[in-house]
């Protein structure tokens, strides 16, 4: 309800009425202190009191005088009523939860305000006192319920609820986006009782005192560190000066390689000096810095020959990072800085290089296959490529980065490959025979194995289990050097043509560790057997059916005439479903 002009002042009276529960009664009436009453006067005020209310008897303006007690409750429960029963909204700008005074404990007591007016026979000197003097205005008698008050108050107190959540920025590359952080907020029941407590009557809705949490990380806070650590990496280049080159360190760049990360309480970001250096050395080298260049060996007319190492120019970590770092958060002139260059030595010199010769054959193998043209073609692409790839000691090779992307690009057809329970045709399909006779001739080199997986189907022209499939960022085959030696690979392929078979070798040159390295027996157990599925459309094509089995064997390590190393592999095919084109 609104403000009315005749607000309601509330006590206690001097004598309790009668009860109310858990309520505390408060008369809201004033009389002066009778100090004195003759006896006779006390006797007529009683004889006077009766049925009726005294003629001026009148309660928040309500005229009760001349009416019995039922009248007078009635009356005044329609005049005051509905301010005593009306809701009171508790409320902020965008919230508001409405408490009924019944819920909150909060109620007119009709029959003691009627009394307190002069109703009935009492021997109360009050009484007496109102009833000589004709009544007159009285406050009415209200219940409170302190306890059912403060349970209303924490039953809306969720609705007010907000959790303080921190701020958040993410950033890819150039593009920056901050989140302002939600300050919490919570009901301060205890005010918001007393609020109600003094509205009931007087206003239909009061503010709701609200108490603020500041979460961790702040909307302020977000903001600087976009300002002084983010929007600085990002909005201009970093350019460094060498001897005769300047190479840019983009904006987008710098925002990639750089992490956004909260300790302590704050903010941090982390940008990538390792990989930002080694953009910057790329970057000098396509500028033209003539960089060192390690020794290798490499294949002349067949045979492994050493290429020796040269010295070149380079720029140093600790000098890049003491004077790029800094830049990296600075504006105008001062994100241009010079890092020094100076004469580096290969890692690996010529004089390291020869005492990791590289001087016989470790290990070689050859597969064979039915004539395709796209076998001759995706295979000797292959074959090119793993060819005079060189790892010293320490390094590990890798099948997939030897040959590079699958692309048309770079030579290659479509080809059948598995996919699932059946074969279709992909670019560079049939790959994985260079990575099969790559692994074997690498498993017989005595090198240590890292990385290989078999297919999941059968195919009886390769050794079982002792196979390898590739699939370019995922499958793989990998073999370190972990030999005193260098490592040099070296391929080619007999093609095939209408008829006859082609073949693909793989050589492994070093030099030994071992005597030889052998394989055990293929030893195939568990043999299944697959289904038979009837298939349709352009894409069909007939396939035979092959068993699944599981294979076991050992790579075994020889030395002195006896075996002094042995590794267990184990793989399971599926079996090969018989697929009928319909």
């Amino acid at each position: 309800m609104t403000s009315t002009d005749s607000a309601s002042s509330i006590r206690t009276p001097d004598e309790p009425t009668r009860g109310r529960g858990k309520g505390r009664r408060i008369a809201l009436a004033g009389l002066g202190t009778l100090a004195l009453l003759t006896g006779g006067a006390y006797a007529a005020g009683y004889a006077m009191a009766g049925d009726e209310l005294p003629r001026h008897a009148s309660v928040e303006g309500v005229a009760l005088g001349g009416v019995d007690e039922a009248t007078a409750i009635t009356r005044l429960k329609e005049s005051i009523g509905p301010r005593a029963e009306a809701p009171i909204a508790l409320a902020t700008k965008d919230k508001s939860v409405k408490i009924t005074p019944a819920q909150a404990g909060m109620s007119v007591d009709y029959a003691a305000t009627v009394e307190q007016a002069g109703a009935g026979k009492s021997l109360n000197p009050r009484h007496i006192i109102n009833v000589l003097r004709g009544g007159g205005e009285m406050d009415i008698v209200v219940d409170k319920d302190s306890d059912k008050l403060q349970a209303a108050v924490a039953k809306a107190a969720p609705a007010f609820e907000v959790k303080p959540v921190d701020a958040k920025v993410t950033m890819t590359r150039e593009k920056i986006t901050p989140t302002e952080a939600v300050v919490g907020q919570s009901l301060d029941q205890k005010a918001a009782a007393k609020k109600l407590d003094d509205a009931w009557m007087t206003s239909s809705r009061v503010e709701a005192p609200i108490t603020s949490t500041e979460p961790e990380l702040t909307t302020k806070e977000l903001t600087t560190f976009v300002d002084s650590q983010l929007k600085p990496r990002v909005n201009a280049p970093v350019k460094v000066k060498l001897d005769k080159q300047t190479v840019e360190l983009t904006g987008p760049g710098i925002g990639e390689l750089t992490k956004i990360s909260t300790k302590d309480g704050g903010f941090v970001a982390t940008t990538d000096m390792d990989k930002l250096f080694k953009a910057a050395q790329r970057k000098a080298k396509e500028a033209g810095m003539q960089e060192p260049v390690d020794a290798r060996w490499e294949l002349k007319d067949g045979k492994p020959a050493l290429v020796p190492g040269k010295p070149g120019k380079g720029i140093e970590r600790k000098a890049f990072d003491e004077v790029v770092a800094p830049a990296l958060v600075a504006q105008g002139a001062a994100r241009t800085v010079t890092v020094p260059v100076v004469t580096q030595q290969p890692e690996i010199t010529t004089e390291k290089a020869k005492k990791a010769p590289v001087s016989e054959v470790i290990g070689e193998f050859t597969t064979y296959f039915p004539h395709a043209d796209y076998r001759n073609t995706n295979l000797s692409v292959a074959a090119r490529r793993i060819s005079n790839s060189y790892f010293a000691p320490g390094e590990t090779f890798s099948v997939n980065e030897a040959i590079g992307p699958r692309t048309a690009g770079s030579g290659f057809v479509d080809g059948w490959v598995i996919t699932g329970d059946h074969l279709v045709k992909e670019n560079a399909g049939g790959i994985s025979q260079a990575g099969t006779t790559a692994f074997n001739a690498l498993f017989f080199s005595g090198l240590e194995h890292v990385e290989h997986q078999p297919h999941t189907m059968y195919f009886d022209r390769y050794p079982a289990g002792r196979e390898a499939t590739l699939y370019y960022g995922s499958i793989d085959v990998k073999f370190k050097n972990n030999s005193p030696y260098g490592a040099l690979m070296q391929a080619w392929v007999n093609p095939s043509s209408p008829g006859n078979k082609g073949s693909i070798t793989v050589r492994v040159w070093g030099k030994r560790v071992y005597d030889k390295v052998t394989s055990s027996e293929l030893s195939k157990s568990n043999f299944t057997t697959g289904r038979t599925i009837h298939r349709s459309g352009e894409k069909c094509h007939d396939q035979a059916a092959a068993p699944g089995f599981t294979v076991n064997y050992s790579r075994l390590f020889h030395k002195g005439g006896q075996v002094v190393k042995r590794e267990p592999y184990r793989w399971t095919y599926q079996p090969t479903d018989k697929i009928i084109c319909d």
